[in-house]
Order: structure tokens, then sequence, then C-alpha cells
């Protein structure tokens, strides 16, 4: 870098100060860093003038040391292979002092051991995830893409994101986030953005495990991204049959009983074909603590590259303390609700968590949900980026819309709120998307004149 401008551009944006060992490289190169961001030239001469003007030329070893840096370098030809060096010397020492504090947390042997399990397994996820410093980020890296997730300039961006809304269709319009086919969903929420924690709400028998694992599949299946289910209530082969049952449109019962015609059998053999050739992850460990579905999660992620999390649900997670008394119950939902949440932007993936609703939904009016009916914490709709509930007027009464479902996104911390119509057909447990059908002029016009005799007389 002292030799040469182009290994400093290459080097100043790749490399941290901290990634060098010595104290004398590291306030060198600070000093290489802040002449690069200020487009100043930087060879011996003026990073020896800088270093003399801040006072520490002679911390550094003054300049005949620098002298013998830029005598003892290499060709800057190789500067990418110097860089990922540095990096590489840089990782194992996170990864001694990750171990060595480890090793002291151990020998103090803590009372709770799985919280001192997943407190190193996050140690070394961040290790192996990122190897950027956490003392924060300046619009100007932002902007330039120098520290951007994309690694393009913000408007090279904006350009990329408009080529790309032209070049898609009209179902597809808009939708910046992972698509759940949902369609009036897709356009309130802007699909499910990453890093989000969204919560489903509702009481018991309204479908949310159906339609969770509808959005699980339409994700999987239809986007082709990989998926992980916790499924603390139902084990892997209950939601495995849900799930035939709905791409293949058969029965529950008949599936159970094997009382299916040819067709519905070929139905089933396609499906299962079809479900084979990709990644869906179901995790049926029951009573999980919130630190071991966090270490799971994170081996998910490593193993198979999940791109989608559902947890069924909240209240079956225990939190990491040993205290189960009923007093603590809020405290520990809060945990749960926050630890979720630092997961999602821990993977960068959206987490969508099923939550229980208190009973004070049955003796309201209407029977409508609202956010104060999330049992035992009010963190749950602080921490969630999205809060919806599900609702179906037909568990209530039989005779008041049938075979409709109302999902009420009550919170959107990136956009607006409403609610969505779907249809749900409880035998197959499928939610679809629903479209009314007005009359025709024509057909109106015809039905007008067809009662006309059952009319009051003129």
């Amino acid at each position: 870098m002292l030799t040469s401008v182009n290994a400093l551009n290459v080097a100043a944006d790749t490399l941290d100060d901290l990634d060098f060992y010595y104290t004398e490289h590291q306030t060198v190169f600070n000093t290489m860093k802040a002449a690069y961001r200020a487009d100043k030239p930087a060879d011996i001469h003026i990073i020896g003038e800088d270093l003399k003007r801040i006072g520490k030329l002679d911390t550094i070893g003054g300049i005949s040391y620098l002298t013998t840096l830029a005598q003892y370098a290499g060709t800057s030809a190789y500067i990418e292979e110097y860089v990922d060096l540095v990096r590489q010397k840089a990782l194992l020492r996170r990864m001694i002092t990750a171990a060595q504090s480890i090793e002291r947390t151990a020998l103090n042997e803590p009372d709770d051991v799985n919280a001192a399990l997943d407190a190193a397994q996050a140690q070394f996820y961040q290790i192996s995830q990122s190897s950027q410093n956490t003392l924060g980020v300046s619009i100007k890296e932002l902007i330039s893409g120098v520290r951007a997730e994309s690694k393009l300039p913000f408007l090279k961006e904006l350009q990329e994101r408009q080529q790309r809304f032209l070049e898609k269709g009209p179902d597809q319009a808009g939708i910046t986030g992972i698509p759940t086919h949902f369609m009036d969903l897709d356009k309130m929420l802007n699909g499910f953005m990453q890093s989000n924690l969204i919560l489903l709400g509702a009481r018991p028998a309204m479908g949310k495990t159906a339609f969770a694992a509808n959005i699980a599949e339409n994700i999987c299946f239809r986007n082709k991204i990989p998926v992980g289910i916790f499924s603390l209530e139902m084990s892997a082969e209950q939601l495995l049959h849900r799930m035939i049952c709905s791409q293949a449109e058969v029965e529950s019962q008949k599936l159970q009983t094997g009382s299916i015609s040819g067709g519905e059998y070929q139905r089933v053999v396609a499906a299962v074909n079809m479900m084979q050739k990709h990644t869906l992850i179901i995790d049926d460990q029951p009573g999980l603590k919130i630190t071991d579905l966090r270490a799971r999660a994170r081996r998910m992620k490593e193993a198979h590259g999940v791109g989608f999390i559902v947890i069924d649900y909240l209240q079956l997670i225990s939190g990491s303390g040993t205290n189960r008394s009923q007093e603590s119950r809020q405290v520990e939902i809060s945990e749960i609700s926050r630890m979720l949440k630092t997961l999602a932007r821990e993977l960068n993936i959206p987490i969508l968590c099923l939550a229980q609703l208190s009973r004070k939904v049955e003796e309201r009016q209407g029977h409508r949900p609202m956010m104060s009916d999330l049992r035992e914490s009010g963190s749950l709709e602080q921490d969630s980026d999205v809060v919806m509930f599900l609702f179906r007027r037909e568990y209530y009464d039989k005779h008041d819309k049938p075979g409709l479902a109302e999902l009420i996104v009550a919170k959107n911390r990136h956009g607006g709120v409403g609610d969505v119509v779907m249809t749900f057909r409880k035998e197959i447990g499928q939610f679809a998307n629903y479209t009314p059908i007005g009359l025709q002029p024509d057909l109106a016009k015809s039905n007008k004149d067809a009662f006309a005799a059952f009319g009051p007389a003129e």
C-alpha cells in the first residue's frame, strides 16, 4: 500500500485496522486509509508527514521504519493474495480469542449450560459470517456501495431495481421482498422483507398452522427458496401430511384412510415427486428453549442456506432461564420475542412466528382480534415488524361468510395496514387468493327482468 496507489485502493476497501496484529501497523494503516478517503496520494513521505503532524511518527519507529516496510514489500500485482493472508490471520486470531473466552466461561461452571452454549455458538457464527467492524456505517459508505450489502452504489442498484421492475409481469410487479403468492398480502407488505420478524396470531382452530404451512409451501416450492420449520406442536409426519393434502388437493380424511380414487392418487404422486426436489427442513423437537432454537436455526442456515423460517408456535417455547414461575412468564416471553428479532437480523432472513391469542376475543362483540389480545406480553407487538391476525367468522357462525377468512394486518413497520380476504378450504387445509366475481351488465339486466314479477305492484 505504501508503494502503489492501486494496492491502497484495493486494500483500504477490504481491510480493517484490527486485521493487523502490531499496533504500529494499525496506526500506519489508519493514516493511509484517511488519505485514501480524502482522495490524497499516499507514499512514504506523505504518510510520514501525516504521522508527524498527529504526533505518532516516533511511536511507529520513525521514517526509517516506514522505509523498511516499503523495502520489504512484495509486488503490488499480488495485492489481493496479500489481503487474503492478512484477513485469514486476523480471522484465526479472532477464533483463538473466542475459544479462550469460551474456555474461561466453561471453567467457571455457569448456572445455565445451554445459555453458555448459545453464546459460544453466537460468537463463532458472527466470526464466520462477517469480519466487518462494528463501529457503525457512514451514509457515504452506504451510498457509494463500499459497505452496502449489494456492494453496488445506491443509484446503480436503483437502476437495476427499475430494470427488474420493468421486466416483471403484472402479477409480480412491485414486490421486492419474498413473495408469499397471496397477492393482496404481497401488495400490502411488499413481500416478506429480510431480517423481519412477522407475528401471526389467532385463536385455536382458526387455521394459523395451515396458513403458515401454505406460506412455507409457496416460498419453498414456487420461489425455490430453502425453508425451515420449527414445529413444536405437531410432528414432522403430521405437518408433511397436511402439505401433501394441500399440494395434491386431496382431503385429509381420504389420505388417512386410503380411500382415494385413481385420479387423486396420481395427484398425490405428482405432489410428492415435486416436493422431493426442494429443500424444506422440519424440526419437530418439542419443548425447545429459545437458546436451543437459535442454535438450531443457525445450523439450519449454515447447512441448508434457509431463506425463511416458520415457528409454530411462540407460547410453546421456553425461556433461557430455569425459573418457570407464572410471574416470570411475561419476562420470559419478552426475552423470547427479543431474541427472535435478534435472530432474524443475525441470519438476515424473515421469520414467521405463530402465537395464541387470549380468551378476551371470545368475550368481545364480533370476536375480532386486536393487538392487545397477544398473550402474556406487550413486547410481542413492539419487537415484531409485522403483526397479523387470522379470523374466520364461520368458526363462530357457520352461516357467516362460510369458506372465507380475513387476515388482519394490524401492524406493518414498513407500510400500510388493513384487511386481506382469502378463501379457506378446510378439508384440504388450504388458503387461496379470493377474487370476488362481479355481475356482468347483461346478466344483471336479465336477473332484474326475471325477478320483476316478484316486485311490489305499481
